[in-house]
């Protein structure tokens, strides 16, 4: 049976004329319209910067210039969830390279990778079908969170990268062939997880759960499926492993504070967003993953799913396990599920071609139209407001504040990034242990609900008797309107001590010129703050 787009069967004659298209053009043409689609998202985006690639930057920093992967120098938290990323970033800073270009440089060129790994996978699938190997480009390069976490400046691109070499190079396991299969290539597949979990330890979710499928849905023996699954996964087990070993000599914990600071608090409390989260996840910034689950159940309906497939859905459905259980996220453009695209791309292109030839074309078309839908339809992201602010703050402290100070604050990138001069206490925990190993925290804030924002302690931060305090968001609120943010301020605005000892304090900030081209508007940022005023 032909694989074509289209065919002069008596079944494919119900397909209009003009969508009939050779194998070759209709590769082309999909090409070209997923470059289209990605131009667009790439446009609309690319002025974007999260507040927290600075915190990462913050440690590559004191890396570069102190060889201390601290985030106050000296004092060794754990604050960051990407380690190799941070190396790699300070490799590049090394260079000369500026910190924010770093980051972006690193992240377009895993985005390249990752489309060559899913483009390899489908060409290795399916090599007869140029179309679909197309449509497997498209499935990544029309991602909204693609393009939007090229530019944030944090990891995700890269641990997507990594996986998708890892999964491109396994895919044959899954397939019946004449020729044997040696273990050569699992034990590739386990470095480049191995490289993956180094940059974002919830990796280890997408490596298990795919390691468990080469056995459970690979072809051949069992003895061979067993070895595969120990390659692959027992490399990134180990790389792993010696991670720990290090990050309990260096930090003095087997897993990074954030952990504690983001996963501490209830399970409900986790759970209250998460659901609406993955329906925008699928319908505007990742809607691979809605296409290919849909697919997937068509090819199911008509009896047509294959060993890859299979192994495919239960990897994606596991690390969705994870993400439900975690809360999910509260960054731009679904940054948690990015790591998944490429199998998500590929279980798309071979559930499609599972179908019957007569709804390919169709399900070519509604693939293309919804990746033009979400485009559309998926909000354009300028540089975040906590960066911005945050960077203009930064700006201002370094130089008015008298160096050495010891500054409470919720936004622990931009401003700690571009005030360097100060020490910081992380109000949020991400940064700072005791915070984070909070427990019993009570949830008295608006924004508390939102993920890694719900800790805080205001009796821990007035004993360390900072010297200011910045309320709320970058740029500092009233404490009066404390339980619209964060926990430290409801607890502290009705102290005796903090009432007594400061004082509040605002300061009008100009954009700075070589800021206005960020895309935020001009105006003068109103910066609030609490001085200290009683002695220490």
């Amino acid at each position: 049976m032909s694989s074509g787009l289209v065919n002069d069967s008596a079944r494919d004659r119900m397909i209009p004329s003009f969508l009939r298209l050779s194998e070759e053009t209709a590769a082309y043409v999909i090409a070209g319209f997923g470059t289209l689609i990605a131009a667009v998202n790439i446009w609309r985006n690319h002025l974007f910067v999260h507040d927290d690639a600075f915190i990462s930057l913050r440690y590559a920093k004191h890396f570069v210039e102190h060889g201390d992967l601290s985030w106050n120098l000296g004092d060794r938290v754990e604050g960051y969830t990407n380690f190799l990323y941070v190396i790699m970033t300070s490799f590049m800073m090394e260079m000369g390279i500026t910190p924010i270009l770093a980051i972006q440089l690193i992240n377009i060129l895993s985005a390249i990778a990752l489309v060559a790994a899913v483009v390899f996978a489908a060409r290795r699938i399916m090599p007869e079908a140029p179309h679909l190997q197309a449509l497997a480009y498209a499935a990544v390069v029309c991602n909204v969170s693609l393009s939007v976490w090229v530019f944030g400046g944090l990891e995700a691109p890269v641990v997507a990268a990594f996986l998708a070499w890892g999964m491109a190079l396994s895919v044959c396991y899954f397939q019946r062939q004449n020729r044997p299969q040696t273990n050569g290539l699992a034990a590739l597949t386990g470095v480049f997880f191995a490289a993956a979990a180094l940059v974002r330890p919830d990796a280890v979710i997408v490596i298990a759960a795919f390691s468990l499928a080469l056995f459970f849905f690979g072809a051949g023996r069992a003895s061979k499926r067993f070895a595969r699954m120990i390659v692959a996964g027992g490399i990134p087990l180990l790389a792993v492993l010696v991670h720990m070993i290090w990050r309990l000599d260096y930090y003095g914990d087997f897993l990074p504070n954030t952990f504690h600071a983001k996963v501490g608090l209830e399970l409900g409390h986790r759970l209250q967003k998460v659901s609406e989260y993955l329906v925008v996840t699928g319908a505007l910034y990742l809607p691979v993953l809605s296409l290919a689950g849909l697919a997937f159940f068509a090819a199911a309906f008509h009896r047509q799913t294959s060993r890859l497939a299979s192994g495919l859905v239960f990897t994606i459905l596991g690390f969705l396990l994870y993400v439900t259980w975690s809360g999910g996220d509260h960054m731009a453009a679904s940054r948690v599920i990015l790591p998944i695209v490429g199998f998500a791309a590929i279980l798309l292109v071979v559930s499609i071609r599972a179908l019957p030839e007569r709804l390919r074309t169709y399900a070519i078309l509604g693939s293309l139209c919804l990746f033009a839908l979400s485009a559309i339809n998926a909000r354009s992201f300028k540089m975040d407001w906590a960066a911005f602010n945050g960077a203009i703050v930064g700006r201002y402290i370094a130089t008015a504040w008298p160096a050495g100070s010891l500054v409470g604050l919720n936004t622990a990138g931009s401003t700690p990034f571009y005030a360097d001069n100060h020490v910081y206490i992380d109000m949020l925990g991400l940064n700072d242990r005791t915070i984070a190993k909070r427990e019993d925290v009570p949830v008295l804030a608006r924004r508390q609900r939102m993920p890694g924002h719900a800790k805080g302690d205001g009796a821990y931060v007035l004993s360390r008797k900072p010297d200011y305090i910045i309320f709320g968001g970058s740029e500092g609120i009233d404490i009066v309107d404390a339980e619209k943010w964060f926990l430290t301020g409801v607890e502290l605005r009705g102290d005796p001590e903090f009432q007594t000892c400061y004082e509040k304090a605002t300061q009008q900030l100009p954009v700075p010129e070589d800021m206005r081209s960020s895309g935020r508007p001009g105006d003068p940022i109103v910066f609030t703050y609490y001085r200290r005023t009683c002695p220490t």
